[in-house]
């Protein structure tokens, strides 16, 4: 691998892996044959067209991304934003390019998957949650028409209080009892972890995505943790790394890391190692989100 980068990068180059993440060179799947036999695998003739090669630096910077829980994983259209069926997620990217913010935002639609379902359109009929990172906030339910304040609101909030890691909140939302719609409250947890499942836009998510999905969850309960949630998402780049995952963590040396060609071996070594010992796998990691120094100093104080 070191030899790789050097014949990509040449000698004297950066190093790609920047001092203040903390890496680990450990194998996130040494405990597996080659090939596996224990977890499920994607089919032989989509793992051929998973691209090989270097991970770091394969995803565009960005510094915040909203994600709205709007559809399934299997009726977003391709392009979610280029049709009328997923209204709230489009209404909040347009609000999102007239906020004119000076730096990228990523917006995509957050499919619970069937387990959380139910919890999700409880959140309102009239509207859907909408969540933002790496703040760690949600306005629990925002319709079409609601967006734009919606996302005003949401992106000028920068003191907000943020709630203590609390083990015994597993609800995908948290519960506001203000008399304002769109007052933002602190989502609840420790981590969130996102696998791109979006099927109409490249059968590699849409079959390693929800494959992952299930494995982390069957992890989480086998390992006793109930305060990390794990769910679906549309497209944020990158199908041909499939499976692609995103983390967000109280942890400030771990919020905001991407993984790439992640497989279900990997999975438990992944809750252990990078949410549970706050570690990133070198050999996955395709990058992270640019940090703020409000909100890496303020979370390091709480963390």
């Amino acid at each position: 691998m070191a030899s790789l980068f050097k014949k990509i990068l040449g000698v004297g180059e950066v190093n790609p892996f920047p001092a203040d993440v903390p890496f680990t060179d450990a194998d996130p799947c040494a405990g597996c044959a080659t090939p596996c036999t224990t977890h499920e695998q994607i089919p032989g003739y989509l793992q051929k067209k998973i691209e090989p090669g270097p991970l770091v630096g394969t995803m565009k910077p960005y510094k915040r991304h909203i994600m709205v829980v709007e559809g399934t994983s299997r009726t977003w259209r391709e392009r979610i934003e280029e049709g009328d069926e997923e209204k709230v997620t489009n209404a909040v990217s347009k609000a999102v390019e007239i906020a004119e913010l000076g730096y990228r935002t990523i917006v995509t639609a957050c499919d619970p998957m069937p387990e959380e379902s139910d919890a999700a359109a409880s959140a309102g009929t009239e509207g859907h949650a909408v969540w933002l990172f790496p703040d760690l906030l949600s306005i629990p339910s925002v319709d079409a028409a609601s967006a734009t304040g919606a996302i005003d609101t949401l992106l000028a909030m920068k003191d907000a209080p943020v709630p203590s890691v609390d083990p015994s909140a597993n609800s995908i939302d948290a519960v506001t009892t203000s008399s304002n719609p769109l007052t933002p409250v602190p989502l609840e947890g420790r981590a969130w972890i996102f696998v791109c499942t979006h099927k109409k836009r490249d059968k590699r998510c849409g079959v390693a995505g929800p494959l992952l999905v299930n494995e982390f969850r069957r992890a989480l309960k086998e390992m006793n943790i109930d305060d990390v949630h794990v769910f679906g998402c549309s497209h944020f780049g990158g199908h041909k790394y499939a499976g692609n995952v995103i983390i967000y963590h109280r942890n400030p040396a771990v919020d905001g890391n991407w993984y790439g060609r992640v497989t279900a071996c990997h999975v438990r070594p992944i809750l252990q190692t990078t949410i549970l010992d706050g570690q990133i796998f070198k050999e996955l990691w395709r990058g992270a989100m640019q940090k703020s120094a409000d909100i890496v100093a303020k979370r390091g104080k709480e963390w």
